[in-house]
């Protein structure tokens, strides 16, 4: 079955149609819900209200994670250097997807009181919509995220790859512990539950020792961002009941960065078609004057459109 899907995958990319393919085997399309248009709505009225001079206007346009982390004054070192100006926007993403989806599926901490409130709190499915939504505009739509996405292909198929090694490995290991469990659960009439593979996998990368940074053990030569989004993951974890309110502002920074980076002209071509979240923001965020192409004047009710941008 393995070798027929091989197969597949090299036709379909031999005719150039694995990425029609792909979208139609990993894509899931979803309604955005009033409450997360509300939350990504309040989040920039915040900021265009803070925005009162052209210098904070501009500080808070070109932030992408980095403003909402000193608001909040979370100054750990690893959180704040993952949305720093020295790390790329591309790699930024990857990691906070990744980290995302490790805090998302853990297994809850039940002697953790903070933790054990987690499915009540709905940062945290804002965080799980956006970043995933994030990732499909990166890998999925390479024309809208081409003016943030650097060398987001080349890290994604090195992450992925990485990823497929390690539980390979893993597996081999608990193979027999596997087919145990899943006669257990037969026996006692169990069934696995749809995320249960995923708390499974997540549980396991989170358990693997990451200390020492991986470009100091492999170098900089490979582009991988697994372990280094595990150390994210952990940091993250360390944060209190405030973790999902912060990392779903954070998304929604990472959001507007990449609908502002996006030219108009790509976004008046999603219009057509129905449009895509990042372009109803990029049309928010010029209605509160906040993006390159416009600035808020001191004295005056409305932004500014600035002629030649």
């Amino acid at each position: 079955m393995k070798e027929r899907f091989k197969w597949l995958d090299k036709a379909t990319d031999f005719f150039g149609l694995k990425e029609f393919f792909d979208e139609m085997q990993y894509k899931e399309t979803k309604l955005v819900k009033e409450n997360l248009k509300k939350f990504i709505f309040d989040e920039l009225r915040a900021k265009a209200l803070r925005a009162k001079d052209s210098k904070t206007a501009k500080k808070i346009f070109s932030a992408r994670g980095d403003w909402v982390l000193s608001q909040n004054s979370c100054y750990h070192a690893s959180i704040v250097s993952s949305v720093s100006e020295e790390v790329e926007y591309d790699e930024s993403l990857l990691l906070w997807h990744i980290a995302t989806e490790l805090c998302y599926f853990k297994t809850p901490d039940h002697n953790n009181q903070n933790h054990s409130n987690d499915d009540r709190d709905p940062n945290r499915e804002f965080c799980k919509l956006l970043s995933e939504y994030m990732l499909y505009l990166l890998v999925m739509r390479h024309t809208m995220m081409s003016a943030v996405a650097g060398i987001g292909q080349i890290r994604f198929r090195y992450t992925c790859a990485e990823a497929r090694k390690f539980f390979r490995r893993v597996e081999s290991k608990s193979a027999w512990e596997r087919i145990v469990q899943k006669l257990m659960n037969r026996f006692k009439g169990k069934r696995s539950e749809p995320n249960e593979e995923r708390t499974k996998v997540c549980d396991n990368l989170l358990s693997v020792n990451t200390v020492v940074k991986p470009v100091e053990v492999k170098g900089d030569r490979s582009k991988s961002l697994l372990f280094d989004a595990c150390m994210l993951a952990k940091d993250l974890n360390e944060m209190k009941k405030k973790r999902w309110m912060i990392m779903s502002k954070v998304w929604v920074e990472l959001l507007s960065y990449a609908a502002s980076h996006c030219r108009a002209n790509t976004h008046a071509q999603q219009l057509s078609k129905g449009g895509e979240l990042i372009t109803f923001v990029w049309l928010l965020m010029a209605h509160l004057g906040l993006g390159e192409q416009f600035r808020i004047e001191a004295g005056h009710a409305r932004a500014k459109l600035i002629v030649g941008k």
